[in-house]
């Protein structure tokens, strides 16, 4: 679930910056064992911005992509392959009249499952996550909730989460507030950890750690798993 930060703007969030953003994603807070490494590139076409998030074994080899798909500031499709695993999932928005919906289809071997739901303009992937929280910096400097509903591939649907801050700390000299993204249902969370962003407190009010549960699999007692992990953002 890596993110970022770009600036908000009145009709709706620029995607397309960071043109290039990486991170090294880390087994625990110690940062001593590199996992994984991770590089997000946009290009545009128009008015789409197309999005690739890559996911690396250490010796380069890719283990899983995110592909987004923006359409005039608005989310429009998520594609997710984990090449370890063979999962597929997507998401696509699909607009009819003045109603809109989202579509999923996700499959791993003989599992295949798919679903439907409202499109709502609170439904995130993890593209978006960063740049959410920016949006919402005031509310959330103030003590006040956030919700949204995260695509969650691997179920066909969406998933409620809330934001909430955490408190006010200082990472590597830098003053950042640490952000909570936690499940809404009782019942996920007790399969989904609490989410936490260390988020610069001035400037863009960039995403420069992230802990929490991450894309790529993890392989445990000779079967995958899911990955809770520690990502370091490099921006330059």
């Amino acid at each position: 679930m890596l993110s970022q930060s770009v600036r908000a703007a009145d009709a709706g969030v620029d995607y397309f910056n960071p043109q290039t953003l990486k991170a090294t994603i880390y087994a625990d807070a110690s940062l001593k064992q590199v996992l994984f490494t991770f590089v997000r590139t946009a290009t545009n076409s128009g008015s789409t911005i197309h999005v690739e998030r890559d996911f690396n074994l250490p010796n380069g080899t890719l283990v899983a992509r995110e592909r987004v798909d923006y359409e005039n500031g608005r989310l429009k499709s998520f594609v997710l392959e984990e090449m370890q695993t063979g999962a597929k999932g997507s998401a696509m928005v699909q607009s009819s009249g003045g109603d809109a919906k989202m579509n999923f289809n996700f499959t791993q071997g003989s599992t295949k499952k798919n679903g439907s739901e409202k499109f709502l303009n609170e439904i995130l992937v993890s593209d978006m996550v960063g740049p959410y929280i920016a949006a919402h910096w005031d509310t959330l400097t103030k003590g006040g909730t956030v919700k949204c509903r995260l695509v969650a591939a691997s179920r066909a649907e969406t998933v409620g989460f809330k934001f909430f801050k955490e408190s006010d700390m200082t990472w590597h000299g830098k003053p950042v507030m640490n952000v909570t993204m936690q499940p809404s249902s009782i019942i996920i969370a007790q399969l989904v950890a609490p989410l936490h962003f260390y988020i610069e407190k001035d400037g863009q009010h960039r995403v420069l750690q992230y802990i929490g549960r991450t894309t790529p699999s993890i392989r445990k007692n000779g079967k995958w798993d899911d990955l809770d992990a520690v990502s370091v953002f490099e921006w330059k």
